[in-house]
């Protein structure tokens, strides 16, 4: 990467910091949107036990939130294994446009991710594409998935343990079905635990220890576009 190109990237992600901390729905008077860090493990789910695990969910105590259509775009950043994403989800009629960035943290020798967050409305959106492909000088990678959302709160906290089930398309060996167990996590806070928590859910639900993708969505579409 030139020292144009990376000078060029880091305004960009400048730009995407101002308008999610300045005008995103998330953003506050004390300082917009704050980062925590998601806890989240994927697993690949194979033939038939997409049925199976459907099923176990309301007996393991989530109960359903919704589903919706999920379209990603991803936009230039500084370094690779960083992310700044576009997601429009639509649910019937409506349409929602998040504006997420991304960086890995090391704690306790796991990477984690730190996420800062926010919905957006279309005009910003459009300017990011916009400016996004400027900067790449290529139109901005994406795919789409088809998202249920379950949630559970654990007794007697108010951690919320989200699972995802996703139907993918795009990702050409790596499209089908996945399982995505979340934890928000605030920076700082207890990780281990979370991670404990998300190995009991995912043995309860799929019945067996199983090692996650390490791989993220964004990582499979870039492999799958080379």
């Amino acid at each position: 990467m030139s020292g144009n190109n990376r000078m060029a990237r880091r305004f960009f992600k400048a730009l995407a910091l101002f308008i999610l901390r300045s005008f995103s729905q998330k953003a506050d008077a004390n300082g917009g949107v704050k980062a925590h860090l998601e806890v989240e493990r994927k697993f690949r789910l194979f033939d038939g036990e997409l049925d199976v695990l459907e099923a176990r969910l309301p007996d393991c105590g989530f109960k359903p939130v919704g589903e919706v259509t999920m379209t990603d775009t991803f936009l230039p950043t500084v370094k690779d294994e960083d992310m700044i994403r576009i997601r429009v989800e639509s649910e019937g009629e409506e349409r929602r446009r998040y504006l997420t960035l991304k960086d890995w943290v090391m704690i306790d020798g796991e990477r984690e991710r730190r996420e800062e967050e926010g919905v957006i409305g279309l005009l910003p959106g459009v300017v990011l594409r916009l400016v996004g492909r400027l900067v790449a000088g290529a139109s901005p990678l994406s795919f789409s998935k088809i998202r249920r959302s379950y949630s559970s709160t654990q007794p007697g906290t108010d951690v919320q343990v989200v699972v995802s089930v996703d139907r993918v398309t795009g990702l050409g060996v790596y499209s089908g079905a996945y399982l995505e167990v979340e934890i928000i996590v605030p920076v700082g806070g207890d990780v281990k635990s979370a991670r404990e928590r998300i190995r009991t859910e995912v043995f309860d639900l799929l019945g067996e220890h199983r090692d996650f993708v390490p791989r993220s969505y964004h990582d499979m579409l870039r492999e799958t576009t080379v």
